[in-house]
């Protein structure tokens, strides 16, 4: 399950309670070998920037509350490489846009059986979570 940041927080505070507008989400990979601190920013993630490599939409419609009150989850997402290897992959993170780091870091999770090397042709499998406690 992924963990909060700090951003992501903030974020969830100034859209419920302040009533400004909801962000879009996007779904990352990152190859830092440690899970980045709920401090960081996007500033502090490495990813993939090449081989067929994008991040994905998490689109409001794919979330859904799961059987234990304050989880969601949304639908499972595919990465796969094209043209090379990207290497290994640690874990995945959730931000506020498509790319580059101007956005915010919402969430991010390292991989429990990783990390997953990903050679060409091969694909990672992610299907985000998130706690509200």
């Amino acid at each position: 399950m992924a963990k909060w940041c700090d951003e992501g927080e903030t974020s969830a505070g100034n859209v419920y309670l302040k009533a400004t507008a909801q962000p879009d989400f996007y779904l990352g990979l990152y190859e830092n070998t440690t899970e980045p601190a709920e401090t960081d920013t996007l500033t502090a993630i490495t990813e993939q920037s090449a081989l067929g490599y994008a991040r994905i939409q998490l689109l409001d419609a794919d979330w859904t509350e799961q059987a234990t009150k304050g989880v969601f989850k949304n639908l499972q997402k595919t990465f796969t490489a094209s043209g090379g290897s990207w290497g290994n992959q640690y874990g995945y993170f959730i931000c506020t846009v498509a790319s580059g780091t101007a956005g915010l870091l919402i969430a991010v999770e390292q991989f429990s059986d990783g990390p997953y090397m990903v050679n060409d042709g091969w694909s990672v499998k992610v299907t985000p979570q998130v706690t509200i406690s």
